[in-house]
Order: C-alpha cells, then sequence, then structure tokens
C-alpha cells in the first residue's frame, strides 16, 4: 500500500494529487509515507490516529496540499492557511526577537511529491518559488508533482 490508511472511512480519503477539489486540503505524513488528502484539519488530532499510522520511530508532519501540477503546468493552487512561527518566521514587532526551533525549522517546509514513495525538498524549503520550479521540472519528467507545506511536526514514538 502506498498512502498510509488515513483517514478511517474511505469516502473521506482524497487522492493526494487529485487538483479538481477546491477545498482546502490536507495530509499527514508518518515518516515519508503519506496518507490519503482530506478536508477536516480535525483529523490531524484524533485520538485513535496510532491506530491508523503506527508509531514507532518517525516523524508525524502535518501537511496542507499547495499546488498540483501536471507536465510542467499547474492545474490548481491553494493558498497556504497555516503558518508555525516557530518555523515559519514572519517580520517580529520591532525590538523582539524570534526564537526559532531549529528542529522543526529542519523537517518542515515545502515537500514536491511525484509519487507516495518520492519526496523531495527545493534547497530552501521555505521559498515557495522554488518549490514550484522543483515541482514544474519533477511533474515534465514524471507527468504529475505535489506540493505540500509542512507546517508542523512531531516525534511519533
Amino acid at each position: 500500500m502506498d498512502y498510509w490508511p488515513y483517514p478511517p472511512a474511505e469516502a473521506e480519503r482524497i487522492d493526494p494529487f487529485d487538483s479538481m477539489r477546491s477545498e482546502t486540503q490536507y495530509v499527514l505524513f508518518g515518516g515519508h509515507r503519506p496518507t490519503s488528502a482530506f478536508t477536516d484539519p480535525a483529523r490531524f488530532d484524533a485520538p485513535d490516529l496510532h491506530e491508523w499510522i503506527p508509531m514507532g520511530y518517525k516523524i508525524l508532519r502535518k501537511a496542507q496540499k499547495v499546488a498540483v501540477l501536471r507536465h510542467g503546468d499547474v492545474v490548481r493552487e491553494w493558498p497556504v492557511l497555516h503558518r508555525n512561527p516557530r518555523v515559519d518566521p514572519v517580520d517580529p514587532p520591532a525590538g523582539e526577537t524570534l526564537y526559532l526551533d531549529n528542529w522543526l525549522r529542519g523537517v518542515c517546509g515545502y515537500r514536491v511529491l511525484t509519487s507516495p514513495t518520492a519526496m523531495s525538498a527545493p534547497e530552501d524549503a521555505y521559498d515557495y518559488t522554488a518549490a514550484l520550479t522543483l515541482a514544474r521540472t519533477a511533474s515534465r519528467a514524471e507527468g504529475r508533482a505535489l506540493v505540500v507545506y509542512m507546517y508542523d511536526a512531531e516525534n511519533w514514538h
């Protein structure tokens, strides 16, 4: 199986490469393996999540779908709705210091997928333009690409 079988109800599972739905969609990554996409962000905090993505020496990352590309062309984009100021800082107010979480910053950011098992990150994982360029190239070679924005993570063990 390519995806973790989540959400539990098969009717709620969306192909992560689907570009027909306009609503914001989310994906969980247990290690480098994604779940199906889903539209309810409350799914990230389901109390039975460990039954669908087994715990054990992996990082669980929350992501939002940002773009789907086919053969080099963007066929659907979604605005990034969730930003974590500990990993993706905005300019802090004058006179304030913003402390970044280096571990989170290292495992989050934009990623490009051409299949459930093929994930890469642009050199600057927080540069959407770089991610889109990488996705264009990948989708020309593979036929499709998905850009996700990973905005939060936790150890899953």
